[in-house]
């Protein structure tokens, strides 16, 4: 699985937002949240935008998920220190102040004290397909559900959860947002995973620290 723990920031942070806009995420836009993880429906703006260009790429009876988008600091060091733990528990072992520990938990979260998380910035968004009752369909894993089925290209789940893996990755990816290979649920835009993954000098959203 990927870590970005020890990949150098992005040569240059460019806030095309200022000030930040973020918005709520509306369920007459055609897109269901989920309120399992959070209950703070905002996002960046401009990728609302973007996702509302990528239901029209779905096929009929097909909406989005939306499980997190804009996550504050807090929330972030709070989701940091549970995997820190659970990991301190499966690598006793390490030293958790060492750089192959660390790489190891930011498989799982962002480190809030060095890069950041995209949610941080409000342009990464948790994400499933669901249908018209907002029931969801079968992704071959649960979001956040961190094990071998969390990987994008895990070969052990089911045709059908493959080809709508494959429907969420295409609808979105046509607008330009891209999936970060560990975790088949999230996709950002414009963050700074977004540009070490499209291979960009330029990470367009910084992280908000509040």
């Amino acid at each position: 699985m990927f870590s970005d723990a020890g990949l150098p920031e992005p040569l240059v942070i460019q806030e095309i937002e200022n000030p930040v806009r973020l918005v709520e995420i509306k369920e007459e836009d055609g897109i269901f949240f989920n309120t399992r993880y959070t209950s703070i429906r905002q996002i960046r703006a401009y990728t609302y935008e973007l996702l509302k260009k990528a239901r029209t790429h779905l096929p009929e009876d097909c909406y989005f998920m939306v499980y997190e988008a804009y996550r504050p600091m807090a929330a972030q060091i709070k989701l940091w220190d549970g995997v820190v733990a659970t990991k301190r528990e499966e690598y006793p072992q390490l030293d958790v102040n060492s750089e192959e520990f660390i790489a190891i938990c930011d498989v799982f979260a962002a480190n809030p004290y060095r890069q950041g998380s995209g949610h941080q910035s409000g342009a990464a968004v948790d994400i499933s397909l669901v249908d018209g009752n907002g029931h969801e369909y079968d992704m071959g894993g649960q979001v956040r559900g961190f094990d071998n089925t969390a990987d994008f290209d895990c070969p052990s789940i089911s045709p059908e959860a493959r080809r709508n893996r494959e429907i969420l990755r295409e609808a979105l990816e046509k607008v330009g947002m891209v999936n970060y290979p560990s975790e088949w649920w999230h996709y950002s835009f414009g963050d700074r995973l977004w540009a070490r993954l499209t291979g960009s000098k330029l990470a367009i959203f910084g992280k908000l620290n509040k």
